[in-house]
């Protein structure tokens, strides 16, 4: 039988874990490939991936979108309770790739939006 709760909370951690690594490709690692004088990478991941820039003109629709699924998975696992011998593993990774994804959401918010000002304020 197909536990639907568990399903449901799969797809949605998978869904923030997707959308968090597209908000990391299109925004921070472009700065750090720059940042490490690899111009050229982000010159020839640009030209193969061409939807990138779209995604990072948009890119606060996209961790908007992001953050309002992690936040659902947020939720959903603070309702869920292991009921099942098996399952009390199954929350546990499931809880760690949700932090994960939180993580990587706020290292590249923190380095689409703050780094530049950030490092602009210091060297001033």
């Amino acid at each position: 039988m197909l536990n639907r709760d568990k399903l449901t909370t799969n797809v949605s951690l998978l869904g923030g874990f997707s959308l968090a690594l597209i908000g990391t490709t299109c925004c921070a690692l472009p700065i750090l490939l720059v940042a490490l004088g690899m111009g050229s990478a982000v010159v020839a991941m640009v030209s193969t991936l061409p939807w990138l820039v779209t995604v990072s003109q948009y890119k606060h629709i996209t961790f908007t979108l992001t953050a309002i699924i992690l936040a659902y998975c947020f939720w959903r696992l603070t309702r869920m309770t292991a009921c099942e011998p098996g399952s009390q593993n199954t929350l546990k990774w499931q809880r760690r790739a949700l932090w994960f994804s939180s993580a990587i959401l706020i290292i590249s918010m923190f380095t689409a939006y703050l780094l530049l000002p950030l490092s602009l304020w210091l060297d001033s």
